[in-house]
């Protein structure tokens, strides 16, 4: 594969949105001028006429919005009557917005599709998240987030349930038509309502109402007085286009320009080198890339492949280089779908040639419909597998990898193991310990293998905090030290406080014992960090930031990790454009040359980066 630079990856962006133009003007060039949109059957339009307010746009605010919103979805303004774009006044004690659907056309399971959106300001972590109250026919059936940027479902026992499809960042305060924004989303809401629920002939009044339980956060919903949900006009599309567009090299500019004056502490140099797409796909969702530099040069990339970031039919697949990472093979299926989500598997090679890792599998956690219910059904649980052909076939544990004590099987790895002198082998992984106001907590352990992997067991436990830790990745030292770091979600009384900082603890006896987990200053919000031992001595910390501003960072420690470099640290990527992307790995070639993959979308279209790069650029 020929590899993919800045500029061959703007070429190529701007060659595909070219094609889908054109694709557009030719299907534009047919008698039909729309097409549907309906994604199973039993789909209708979600919305018909306002029920509250009486008069004007239906949306409802938070105290704090007392604002004009110029109202707008992702297919642009909405005109009144006359033509003209209206504004809604979101006032301080509007907190719930009513409408009716289109009458059921008959007693049997329905999907009610709208066109919608949310706003909550100020942006940050937050657990609980704002949450609005929807109603049907005047009883309460469902909560579901505000201000979602990714594919989210919320279900109940009845058989309600309701997706969230985002399709455009956008700010709903800003008066600027189609704005880039962190804050607001806008895209399909489709709301299941059982048969049961329903009378052939009758509308659906359906109801959303703002919970007052965070007050310190602005919240807005929307719905879109429209009933196209289901039907796209092929001139509106092509008119997105071009907008896309302009929306990205306008994204690009703001990446470069305005973040890097606002955060100058958080944009320093950005690392010179090559980017080469490993793997991507149009229609699958990817994550995350576990990197590993085989003793002969072969360079494998690990990654989960699936239908969306949730979903019950995720594999995982791997791709290799031999020529140092400038192109890649076929996707080879490592561990096949099997109805419970292998969800990451990142290889360590022994020194007998075994590949050894922990498959980490989310199964039985996925109603019949494919709806995420974790709780209900079951837990996720980590297995030991090992291959003795470079990954051609697998074997696996006995029984899964399991915390003594703990209330839930579920065990978590999300980066490779490590080698001691003696052979055995060392993994970081989190479990759950208890449940604190209905949200799981976290904490983790070190898990060891004294025959090749095809057993583990507990070897310690991290000393806990007082807020969410995980997926842990572990590096032995030259000198014999193990070095732990953690991302964060922090949780204190049920409510996030997230520091943004990595957490880091230390063993000095081979895993057996370790220290309390300090804060280290580089940021990991939402997504785990990787340890790399170059060959000069140094330690490079891969890490990264799934919150704005977002990117890709390397980090050294020149003294085995007592203390990071921050001040100068690197920028890998920074052109991140939304939230699920990043998880970095590393690794060193013998010629000294070091590789750094992530896994980002760019409108749904998911890759696998990868950027080579000299360790002179670390200076």
């Amino acid at each position: 594969m020929m590899p993919l630079t800045r500029g061959r990856l703007s070429r190529r962006v701007s060659a595909m949105i070219v094609l889908y133009v054109c694709g557009s003007a030719l299907l534009a060039a047919e008698p039909a001028e729309t097409v549907s949109n309906k994604s199973f059957s039993g789909e209708q339009e979600g919305f018909a006429r306002t029920l509250v307010p009486s008069s004007g746009i239906p949306a409802c605010g938070s105290a704090f919005n007392a604002h004009s919103y110029g109202l707008h979805d992702f297919r642009g303004p909405v005109p009144d009557s006359e033509g003209r774009v209206r504004n809604v006044q979101a006032y301080g004690d509007r907190t719930a917005v009513e409408w009716e659907t289109t009458p059921a056309e008959s007693a049997e399971t329905t999907v009610f599709t709208w066109i919608g959106g949310a706003q909550v300001r100020p942006v940050r972590p937050a657990f609980p998240m704002p949450m609005a109250t929807l109603s049907v026919d005047g009883t309460p059936r469902l909560r579901f987030p505000l201000g979602q940027t990714t594919r989210s479902y919320v279900t109940n026992d009845e058989g309600f349930s309701l997706t969230i499809e985002p399709k455009r960042f956008q700010s709903l305060v800003e008066p600027p038509h189609r704005s880039w924004s962190p804050d607001g989303v806008s895209g399909f809401y489709r709301l299941r309502v059982p048969g049961k629920f329903l009378t052939a002939g009758k509308p659906v009044q359906v109801r959303v109402e703002l919970n007052r339980d965070l007050p310190e956060i602005e919240q807005l919903f929307f719905v879109s007085p429209r009933s196209d949900a289901l039907r796209v006009d092929l001139r509106v599309l092509r008119d997105e286009v071009a907008q896309l567009e302009a929306d990205m090299v306008q994204l690009r500019q703001s990446h470069e320009m305005l973040y890097a004056q606002l955060y100058p502490q958080l944009f320093p140099k950005v690392i010179a080198g090559e980017v080469v797409i490993a793997f991507q796909d149009e229609t699958r969702h990817f994550h995350p890339p576990s990197l590993t530099v085989m003793r002969d040069g072969e360079i494998v990339i690990t990654c989960r492949e699936a239908t969306d970031h949730l979903a019950r039919n995720g594999q995982m697949i791997l791709v290799r280089s031999t020529d140092g990472g400038r192109t890649w093979s076929p996707r080879e299926v490592m561990f096949p779908d099997t109805g419970v989500d292998h969800r990451a598997a990142p290889i360590v090679e022994l020194p007998n040639g075994d590949w050894v890792t922990l498959d980490y599998r989310a199964g039985g956690i996925y109603d019949d419909s494919g709806i995420f219910r974790r709780g209900r059904i079951g837990q996720p649980t980590l297995w030991g597998a090992w291959s003795t052909d470079r990954g051609r076939t697998w074997s696996f544990s006995e029984e899964p990898l399991t915390v003594p004590g703990s209330a839930h099987p579920y065990a978590e790895a999300e980066r490779h193991a490590v080698i001691l002198p003696s052979g055995r082998l060392l993994a970081g992984a989190n479990y759950q310990v208890e449940r604190q106001l209905g949200t799981p907590t976290y904490n983790m352990a070190v898990f060891c293998s004294d025959d090749n992997g095809r057993s583990w067991q507990v070897l310690a436990k991290v000393p806990e905090r007082d807020f969410v830790v995980g997926e842990p990745t572990l590096l032995r030292t030259q000198n014999g030290k193990i070095l732990l770091v953690s991302r964060t979600a922090a949780l204190t009384r049920g409510r996030a406080e997230a520091t943004g900082s990595l957490l880091q603890s230390v063993s000095l006896d081979d895993g057996k014992t370790w220290s309390e987990l300090r804060e280290v200053g580089m940021s990991s919000m939402n997504t785990p960090a990787h340890l790399l031992q170059l060959q000069d001595g140094r330690i490079l910390c891969t890490h990264a930031s799934r919150t704005y501003p977002g990117s890709v960072y390397v980090t050294l420690s020149r003294d085995e990790g007592e203390t990071w470099d921050t001040e100068n640290t690197r920028i890998i990527t920074h052109d991140r454009a939304n939230f699920d992307s990043t998880y970095p790995t590393s690794g060193q070639l013998a010629d000294g040359t070091l590789l750094t993959t992530w896994y980002a979308n760019l409108f749904g279209k998911f890759y696998g980066a990868l950027k080579r790069y000299r360790p002179e650029t670390l200076d």
